[in-house]
């Protein structure tokens, strides 16, 4: 197998084939420099042709690229050791979307889905020396508008002709994401060229696992060019396993068995560790090896456990035997331009789940089948992947040529993430049967148009390329209405969307909860690199425009006022904001993982952003954590202790992620804002593995008599001399606390490995902490925390600067 890179430097220009390019943007129809894998927006700008789009309210300004058709090419010297092989391909991992490809003034074929790669026999196209590649992207925009012209609008969410294009649905504009419709070779573009034969789509199968050996069948398409016997060498290994076997390559598809013993299995992150073996596939015809590809893959079983029960039916994921209350967030793609993401923000945004203890990743349906990095790093760190199919909040067509596009598409998707042991669980789309009927009440999910696709097709290819992972119709979906509480799985948009408080989370019984969140600002220094300083206050145009959900910022205020003093400043209402998304998250949490297994998981809505903007992420757009980041580490930890109000008393819950019991002393203390403690508790509780428990009971009459105000509950649950979790509650909202003016001492030190250690303690209650470095980036283990009258708070952080430095720039806000 030979290869020839055509990625790096191309040309590109635009063709105004509708007469929709503007009179003073004529020069873009000149040939320009372009990058691949890229997009026209991101070689405009790189080019200075179009304002940063991220920029104030450019977005606007750059509505007339996705209008126009846009040509791409590129000459290139043909190497003769590739040419010389018997079959070449042209490959190309991504094209977005309506693309015609031309070598050398001959047209080699056409596509029109951006999510999959293609294949095109190019041999006889080709010739010594200089060739010239051309592709010619049409209008995703209009092309679809007449598409759907000619078949018939459907009942669609946002810009409705976006379902009969098989490309990126977010593009087309989100309730919390930018309208920039891009066009480009989006992934690696290459020729391919090999003689004889080679290896393809290669599957490790997981048939059967016990503690002395695990199955596995090991299969691989075989695409031969000659008639010669060929044979097939397996050597499987990883964790003290080498096994080698090799069969006769008799057709096509070859598969065989192999004993994998003592396995080691692949948890979740929280329940074991991720151990990973390797199955090297080569081809042999008599003693030279034709092809080797190598196939990373791991032992586990999952199941999705829907047993009856009072409630209704549970939604309960089972791994390798165990139970597994699923904790995390749904994610969207971290750039609306994905080509410039790179690496290290996939390793950050990932490496920051699996610190906050999440265990499941959804990749929601309106976005991509994300990068080969993404599964790679969430196989090894442990982040099961909920895998929706790339369908959102619509109806969608079917027409036989659509239909005949989805198999496709769920074919090549389906065989490209099978070997990831992150994905547990294929879903058909986001939404769609749930807003069908809640528009549509009188009619059922099967009368929706689309219908078709996520109860026939989807299942199918699914169980015939995979069969070793659950497949689910929709999220939210279940018997009866799709988004019921008794069964199935669940969005919560009541609470923000649908103007409800967050304090109603603690009414929801629903099964599995894969949606729920609410809206924060990025962060100031976030907002700073695409704003004006006239800019920023919260009501200024451009910061509406940085907030994409109807009337998104007067919910913003809406919230604040119900439960902070309400401040237009612009520093505060950034920091208001982002504690009261923390607190409603917060609150949801803890309330779902009180009923563990009754309800199962719970995702929040969303792990990161595509741009800078006030929505509903925890880590924005420049990776910077927003305070429901930190709450996060907090109430996904896997021993939380969780205080609530029910009538006239307080519970306290232990909710042990653990598969041990977890043994330790409840100590309360009820505590005025100056630092008196009114009184004590203490009382020892062991709490089985893998379960909550209500530990204690406490009547009103412990706390009736003492000033709401300005008193609170100090709950920490030890073990072992040491606080594994701690809670606070308090008796009336953040806005009609007494907070009182206390001083704060801080220490600065560094540690052995290199971070630093920040001690602080403080005179009186200090509510929400935020550390900071001015002007300068640093990383906090913990962050927007409250600190007790007396009571001493470590924080580890890490920062390129110097120790004296550090102290003179640190900064400390908090509420008053």
């Amino acid at each position: 197998m030979k290869t020839f890179n055509l990625n790096g430097r191309w040309q590109f220009r635009a063709v105004d084939k509708y007469g929709t390019l503007p009179p003073h943007i004529r020069g873009v129809t000149r040939w320009m420099r372009g990058t691949v894998p890229g997009t026209v927006h991101t070689d405009l700008l790189a080019g200075g042709e179009i304002p940063d789009p991220f920029f104030g309210t450019n977005e606007l300004d750059v509505q007339w690229i996705d209008t126009q058709q846009w040509l791409y090419r590129r000459v290139f010297n043909m190497p003769k050791t590739v040419l010389e092989e018997d079959k070449i391909e042209l490959v190309a991992d991504g094209l977005d979307t309506y693309a015609e490809i031309r070598l050398n003034g001959k047209i080699i074929g056409k596509t029109s889905d951006m999510f999959i790669g293609h294949r095109f026999d190019v041999k006889r196209y080709l010739h010594a020396g200089e060739n010239r590649i051309e592709v010619l992207f049409d209008s995703p925009t209009v092309r679809s508008k007449i598409i759907e012209r000619n078949n018939g609008a459907l009942h669609v969410a946002l810009e409705p002709h976006r379902v009969y294009v098989r490309k990126a649905q977010y593009s087309f504009g989100w309730d919390w994401g930018p309208k920039l419709t891009t066009s480009g070779i989006w992934r690696s573009i290459s020729l391919e060229g090999y003689s004889d034969a080679r290896l393809l789509d290669p599957y490790v199968k997981v048939i059967s696992v016990n503690r002395y050996e695990a199955i596995v069948e090991v299969s691989v398409d075989a695409e031969t060019l000659v008639d010669d016997p060929m044979k097939l060498q397996i050597v499987v290994s990883g964790w003290d396993a080498s096994i080698e076997r090799s069969v006769r390559v008799p057709g096509k598809r070859v598969k065989i068995r192999v004993r994998v013993p003592e396995p080691r299995l692949w948890w979740p992150n929280g329940y074991g560790g991720q151990p990973m073996y390797t199955a090297i596939l080569s081809l042999l015809r008599g003693g030279s090896e034709l092809h080797r590809i190598e196939v990373p893959f791991a032992i586990r079983r999952v199941r999705l456990l829907e047993n009856k029960d009072a409630q209704g039916k549970s939604f309960v994921f089972e791994v390798n035997g165990r139970k597994i209350f699923c904790k995390g967030a749904n994610w969207i793609p971290s750039d609306n331009f994905i080509p410039r993401i790179q690496n290290s923000t996939y390793e950050a945004l990932l490496g920051m789940a699996r610190d906050a203890h999440m265990n499941m990743i959804r990749v929601w349906g309106g976005g991509i089948y994300e990068q080969e990095i993404f599964y790679d790093l969430c196989d090894r760190l442990g982040l099961m992947i909920w895998q929706d199919f790339m369908f959102a909040c619509g109806e969608y067509p079917e027409r036989q040529w659509f239909i005949r596009q989805v198999k496709d598409e769920a074919d090549k998707v389906v065989k490209r993430l099978r070997n990831h042991p992150s994905v547990v669980l294929w879903c058909g789309n986001n939404e769609c049967e749930w807003l069908f009927c809640t528009e549509n009440p009188e009619k059922t999910p099967d009368e929706m148009s689309g219908a078709k696709i996520f109860r026939d097709i989807l299942p199918t290819v699914c169980r015939r390329l995979d069969g070793t992972r659950p497949y689910w119709r929709s999220t939210p979906f279940g018997r009866g209405f799709p988004n019921s509480e008794t069964n199935g799985n669940h969005h919560q948009w009541k609470v923000w969307s649908a103007w409800e408080d967050f304090k109603e989370y603690e009414k929801n019984q629903a099964r599995f909860v894969t949606e729920f969140g609410f809206q924060s600002p990025a962060n100031r220094t976030t907002f700073e690199e695409i704003t004006l300083p006239e800019d920023r206050h919260p009501q200024s145009a451009v910061m509406e425009h940085h907030n994409k959900q109807v009337g998104g910022t007067e919910r913003l205020f809406r919230f604040q006022a119900a439960h902070c003093r309400v401040d237009t400043d612009f520093d505060e209402f950034i920091y208001r904001g982002q504690l009261v998304q923390a607190e409603a998250l917060k609150t949801a949490v803890e309330h779902w993982r009180r009923r563990k297994f009754k309800t199962a998981g719970s995702l929040f809505w969303q792990l990161n952003d595509c741009w800078p903007v006030s929505g509903w992420s925890v880590v924005d757009s420049s990776l910077r954590r927003k305070a429901a980041y930190y709450f996060a580490k907090r109430f996904f930890a896997p021993v939380l202790l969780s205080i609530t109000r029910k009538n006239n008393r307080i519970e306290a819950w232990i909710s042990n992620d653990l598969l041990q019991k977890v043994s330790g002393r409840l100590n309360l203390e009820l505590r005025s804002f100056e630092g008196k403690i009114c009184w004590k508790k203490s009382s020892r509780h062991n709490v089985p593995p893998n379960c909550s428990n209500k530990i204690y009971t406490l009547n009103r009459a412990a706390y009736a008599k003492f000033d709401p105000a300005s008193h609170h509950l100090l709950s920490q649950f030890v073990s072992n001399g040491v606080v594994i979790s701690e809670n606070r509650l308090f008796f009336a909202e953040t806005k009609h606390l007494h907070l009182p003016g206390a001083r704060i001492s801080r220490n600065i030190k560094r540690e052995k490995n290199g971070s630093f250690l920040l001690n602080l303690r403080s005179s009186g209650f200090v509510k929400n902490v935020r550390v900071e470095i001015a002007g300068a980036e640093a990383v906090f283990e913990d962050n927007y925390f409250d600190l007790d009258a007396g009571l001493e708070k470590k924080v580890s952080f890490t920062s390129a600067l110097p120790a004296l430095e550090l102290r003179r720039r640190l900064r400390l806000k908090n509420l008053r």
